[in-house]
């Protein structure tokens, strides 16, 4: 099996088999170099490994430490380029300290830049469902004229802010933008 079906193979493996990391299966099979690597690439900590020695000594299987953490430093030199690094920003994922020094300064600065855009968005997102709950007060016929008043009020205020929020999101999104990877 070549690489790429093996990790989707595992990740797909991984999802069904609830708490545990890894399956019977995997254990019995599994290139701990490739597990490594992949670990590496999703920026999981060292400690991954534990969990991984956890759930395979239930089936009497022990992990090659060695293999593992030699694939995992190939996988998190792909985890820790600038470009990640924003991604995982905008995703809002959380960074674990996984990069070696030499990496983790150009990572971090883009992975900053990405929750920055990031956290523009859940505001922008927090601000839609407010205007939603609003709009739905409002369909209500429940309502006197001073309450529907004092709501249209607040909807009008919670636009203007809404639309200024979506420019500052342009703006971000301009200004913390990727170059084209290459």
């Amino acid at each position: 099996m070549t690489a790429l079906p093996q990790l989707a193979l595992l990740s797909a493996l991984t999802l069904l088999s609830g708490c545990a990391t890894l399956s019977e299966g995997q254990c019995r099979t599994m290139s701990w170099e490739q597990l490594g690597r992949m670990d590496g690439r999703e920026g999981y900590p060292a400690a991954r490994l534990f969990e991984h020695q956890k759930a395979c000594a239930e089936y009497g299987v022990s992990i090659s430490q060695n293999e593992y953490s030699q694939g995992r430093e190939v996988g998190l030199l792909d985890y820790c380029t600038p470009h990640n690094g924003y991604q995982q920003g905008l995703k809002g994922a959380r960074y674990h300290n996984v990069c070696p020094a030499r990496l983790e300064a150009e990572f971090l600065a883009r992975y900053r830049d990405g929750l920055v855009v990031h956290d523009a968005e859940s505001e922008l997102k927090r601000r839609e469902t407010h205007i939603d709950r609003l709009e739905r007060q409002l369909d209500s016929d429940k309502l006197d004229d001073k309450e529907r008043k004092r709501l249209n009020h607040e909807l009008r205020n919670l636009y203007r802010d809404y639309r200024h929020q979506q420019h500052e999101l342009i703006r971000l999104e301009q200004r913390y933008s990727m170059p084209a990877q290459r």
